[in-house]
């Protein structure tokens, strides 16, 4: 805790100095980092990922895992910003074990560093399972079982992801946390930390189900129609009652499970994927679409729409990618997230440094990329992660199966995109720890250089409790050592 001595300097300073706005520097991209490390030569896919701004050290990551034959749920645990992984297959209790597990989901209370992983077991004994990560804890807590096959009302759990954040209701109180799963046969709540979950309450009809939650506790889900429609239901009351749908965008183009919108045989689910900005609540969505045919081949775009009216009305959809070639190249795939100060980032596959190749062309060659925007989407920056290009005829499927999506992971100042690449010939997760800052003193204009301005706006930052402020462990509270390492990084300058 600050002195009160400590506080007096502190209160002089701000005293003498004017107060100024926090920047957003260009994030820096690390070099990939394997996540999985199982020793098998055998496929990962379908990846997840969570991280808190409380404990951006701590990451989660989940994957379909094929080391023991048919997919489970492999997890993967840093505790060090994602360079080390403590890797593990996350099974439901033995009597509701089956022979295939997967679709895994990850799950993030940014108030304390709490942080959930799950995923479906798919067989008739099978159903959701669930397990905590605890604050500072290396290991889960016990796998609950959330929905049951048997009890389903379709009969058969699909397509699942989660959410959790404040209660709608109480907003203010950090005791207070919803836990929630969307997947096809509706919506499932625990207000326990997972330990117990309602039946579902029906969503209607679709695919992906996206659950996120609002900086008040507004909780959304996105999903697409299973058509041309991709929509949104919302609740600001945990769940209780669902208003909607509301039209997000109207697709140009529809389509299931077919293998010739890209070049590979591999399946591409045209699923839509959303961001909420934690502090103005903010919504964003990025899906991918058919822009155009040329010499026979489709045109597949990343298209960006938000909404600032809490999923009420959106913009008109556009193209993002910067990836325009000639013949056009692809990209999808996309995960997005909304970072503390408001950036967005976003991980994809994109064939631009492919070379030429047709939507027939098997097996396919794509790239790793991420993206990003600190202007709420108008402009857009993209870095290639992969460090060559890779085939998915490497995917341990013979081209059949590259995964249905990827995942990204947002802590701090701290961005964890997670990926499937088969650049080693083999269908393993890798990330790359982005740091949203280079020079995390520079607070102030000018920018690129340090003077009394920058001290100014962290000593407003501290004051009123702003992220920005938060610079050492243990994240999420202010004292000292926050000072401490702002004096430091002032001390080192700009590069």
């Amino acid at each position: 805790m600050i002195t009160k001595t400590q506080n007096h300097k502190l209160s002089l300073l701000a005293g003498v100095l004017g107060t100024s706005s926090i920047a957003l520097a260009q994030p820096t991209v690390g070099p990939q980092i394997q996540v999985n490390n199982d020793g098998t030569f055998t496929p990962q896919n379908e990846t997840t990922a969570s991280s808190t701004d409380f404990a951006p050290e701590r990451v989660l990551m989940g994957w379909n895992d094929y080391q023991i034959g048919s997919s489970k749920t492999g997890v993967g645990l840093s505790t060090d910003g994602g360079q080390n992984w403590t890797t593990q297959l996350l099974r439901p209790p033995p009597p509701f074990r089956t022979s295939t597990e997967g679709d895994p989901m990850t799950a993030f209370d940014n108030r304390n560093g709490r942080m959930w992983a799950g995923a479906i077991a798919f067989d008739f004994n099978g159903g959701l399972f669930v397990s905590r990560v605890e604050p500072g804890a290396t290991s889960f807590e016990p796998v609950v079982m959330a929905a049951l096959n048997s009890n389903s009302p379709s009969g058969f759990i699909d397509k699942c992801w989660m959410a959790a954040g404040p209660d709608a209701l109480d907003p203010s109180n950090p005791d207070k946390t919803w836990l929630y799963i969307a997947y096809n046969d509706g919506l499932i709540r625990s207000s326990d930390l997972g330990e117990t979950w309602t039946n579902p309450v029906s969503l209607g009809g679709g695919l992906g189900f996206l659950p996120r939650v609002g900086p008040n506790g507004e909780l959304y889900v996105l999903y697409w129609d299973g058509g041309f429609g991709i929509r949104l239901r919302r609740s600001f009351n945990n769940g209780a009652t669902i208003q909607g749908p509301f039209t997000v965008a109207n697709r140009m183009d529809s389509w299931a499970f077919e293998t010739d919108r890209v070049p590979g045989d591999f399946r591409v689910v045209p699923l839509a994927h959303l961001a909420v900005d934690p502090n103005g609540g903010t919504l964003y969505v990025v899906y991918f679409d058919t822009t155009n045919i040329i010499g026979g081949n489709r045109n597949l775009d990343l298209y960006f729409t938000k909404s600032t009216d809490q999923g009420a009305s959106w913009t008109v959809p556009v193209t993002i990618n910067q990836n325009e070639t000639s013949p056009p190249s692809d990209s999808f795939f996309p995960w997005i997230e909304c970072d503390q100060n408001g950036r967005l980032h976003m991980v994809f596959h994109d064939t631009r440094d492919a070379g030429p190749q047709s939507d027939s062309a098997s097996p396919g060659r794509m790239d790793a990329y991420y993206s990003t925007s600190d202007d709420a989407g108008a402009t857009w920056t993209d870095t290639r992660l992969s460090t060559s290009t890779f085939s998915s005829g490497d995917d341990g499927f013979g081209d059949g199966f590259m995964g249905d999506y990827h995942g990204m992971a947002v802590g701090g100042n701290f961005v964890y995109p997670s990926y499937v690449s088969t650049q080693e010939f083999n269908a393993d997760v890798f990330t790359n720890v982005i740091e949203t800052t280079t020079c995390p003193a520079d607070l102030a204009e000018p920018f690129g250089s340090l003077d009394f301005s920058d001290v100014s706006a962290f000593l407003v930052a501290f004051a009123t409790l702003d992220p920005a402020a938060d610079f050492a462990p243990p994240f999420g509270s202010f004292d000292f050592s926050d000072v401490g390492a702002f004096l430091t990084a002032f001390g080192a300058g700009c590069p």
